[in-house]
C-alpha cells in the first residue's frame, strides 16, 4: 500500500500519513441538551456555544456566547473540557473550534457537538483539518439536506481522515496557529484604524478639530448647508444581467463595490454613490472616475465648488438608516436625506480634511490587501499539509 504523502512537510518527517476513520480518536463525543429560550438569562450558570459563536477560522467567541440557567445535572452531563472540539451540526455544518478553559462552565448548544479526542489526536490539527476542501467534502458527504442543513453526528464518526504522527500533528498545528495569530493582528489593527478614522470624522465635522492654512492662519468660518443646496443626484439605468462582458478598462460598481471590468464608462471624474435599496441600503461608495454603478445605485453630484472626497467623507458621517422606509424592501429617498444639514469649510480646507482622511484609508486599504494575502497563503498551507 503506497504511503500517504503530503505536499508541503516539515522536515525530519518522513512517515506516510495513515488513513483512519475519526471515530479511531475519538475518546467519546456529544450533542448539547435542549433547553427553553426562558432559559436565557445574564445571571446564568453556564454558557452555550451556538454556531454563530465560532468563526470560520475556528475561534470561539467567547465574549458573545450566551449564558443560560440550567440545572447542576445537565451541566456536568455536557460540561466542556479544556481542548474538547466544539462541532457545529448545523447551518455552517463542520464548523469547527477548540475549547479552552474559561472561568465560567461552558457546554455546545443542542446543534453542536462535543468531540473529546484520545491520545492519538491533538486537538488544534483537526480543528485546521476540518477547515481544509478534503474535510469539507466529508462534510458534504454526510450532509442531511432540508431547509436547514444538518449532520447527523453519528455520521462524524465515519470521516475518513489521513493523519501524520502526534509530532507532526502538533508542528503543523503551531505553524498554522502562527499564521492565525498574525492574521488576528492585522484585524484588530483594521478595526482599530476604522475606529480611529470614525473618530476623527466625528470630531472634524462637529468642528472639534480644526485646521490652519500654510501660514499657520485659521480657516474661514463654516457655512450651515444642506445636502440639497450642495448636491444633486442622478439615478442609473445599467442593470446587471445586461452586462455580460467581465473585461475593458472601465468598472462598473453594485452595492458590495467593484463588479466587473467593463469597455464603456458614463461617469468622467471621480464621484460619490449610494445605495438607494435592498442589501446594503444607505451604503455609500467612492467611485474611481470613467465608471458606471448599477441601477440600485444613485450618483451624488456636486452643485458648489467641493473636494470629492470630502464629500465622500461628509456624507459618510451621516446616518442615513433614519431615512430608511419600507419593510420588504428597504429604500432611501433623497428628498429626505437631503434635507439633512451640514458644516461646509472652504475649499482648501475641505482638501487638507480629504488628505488627512485619504490617508489613513489607504492605511486600511493597505491592511486589507495584507489580511487577503494571509488568508490566501494560509489556504495554500491547508491545501498542501494535509492529503
Amino acid at each position: 500500500m503506497d504511503q500517504l504523502q503530503p505536499v508541503l512537510r516539515f522536515s525530519g518527517f518522513e512517515e506516510g500519513y495513515r488513513n483512519i476513520l475519526f471515530k479511531d480518536i475519538i475518546d467519546n463525543y456529544g450533542y448539547g441538551p435542549r433547553f427553553n429560550a426562558n432559559d436565557y438569562s445574564e445571571f446564568g450558570n453556564v454558557k452555550t456555544i451556538r454556531g454563530t459563536d465560532v468563526s470560520i477560522e475556528g475561534e470561539i467567541k467567547y465574549q458573545q456566547v450566551p449564558t443560560a440557567q440550567l440545572d447542576e445535572n445537565t451541566i456536568k452531563t455536557h460540561k466542556l473540557k479544556d481542548g474538547d472540539l466544539v462541532m457545529i451540526t448545523t447551518a455552517d455544518c463542520g464548523l469547527t473550534g477548540v475549547f479552552r478553559q474559561q472561568n465560567i462552565d461552558y457546554i455546545p448548544s443542542a446543534y453542536a457537538v462535543r468531540i473529546t479526542l484520545n491520545e492519538k489526536g491533538y486537538p488544534i490539527f483537526f480543528k485546521y483539518f476540518l477547515q481544509t476542501q478534503l474535510a469539507k467534502f466529508q462534510v458534504d458527504k454526510f450532509i442531511r439536506k432540508a431547509t436547514v442543513a444538518n449532520l447527523p453526528g453519528s455520521d462524524i464518526l465515519r470521516f475518513s481522515i489521513n493523519i501524520p504522527s502526534f509530532p507532526e500533528q502538533t508542528k503543523i498545528a503551531t505553524f498554522l496557529s502562527a499564521v492565525d495569530e498574525k492574521l488576528n493582528l492585522l484585524k484588530e489593527k483594521k478595526v482599530a484604524l476604522e475606529e480611529y478614522k470614525k473618530g476623527m470624522m466625528q470630531k472634524i465635522f462637529s468642528q472639534e478639530i480644526r485646521f490652519k492654512d500654510e501660514n499657520g492662519k485659521d480657516f474661514e468660518t463654516w457655512e450651515e448647508k444642506t445636502i440639497s443646496e450642495i448636491c444633486t443626484k442622478k439615478s442609473s439605468n445599467i442593470s446587471a444581467n445586461k452586462i455580460e462582458e467581465n473585461f475593458g478598462e472601465y468598472f462598473i460598481y453594485g452595492a458590495s463595490g467593484v463588479l466587473k471590468k467593463i469597455d464603456f464608462y458614463k461617469e468622467e471624474n471621480d464621484y460619490v454613490s449610494i445605495v438607494k435599496d435592498g442589501a446594503g441600503v444607505g451604503r455609500l461608495l467612492y467611485c474611481k472616475g470613467k465608471s458606471s454603478v448599477l441601477g440600485t445605485l444613485e450618483i451624488i453630484s456636486p452643485k458648489v465648488n467641493l473636494n470629492t472626497y470630502f464629500l465622500y467623507c461628509l456624507l459618510s458621517n451621516i446616518d442615513f438608516t433614519k431615512y430608511v422606509t419600507g419593510s420588504t424592501i428597504p429604500h432611501i429617498y433623497f428628498k429626505d436625506y437631503s434635507l439633512e444639514k451640514c458644516g461646509l469649510p472652504s475649499l482648501n480646507e475641505q482638501t487638507k480634511i480629504a488628505n488627512i482622511l485619504s490617508a489613513i484609508d489607504e492605511k486600511i486599504a493597505l491592511i486589507a490587501t495584507q489580511i487577503e494575502d494571509t488568508q490566501e497563503y494560509k489556504k495554500g498551507l491547508l491545501q498542501g499539509m494535509f492529503c
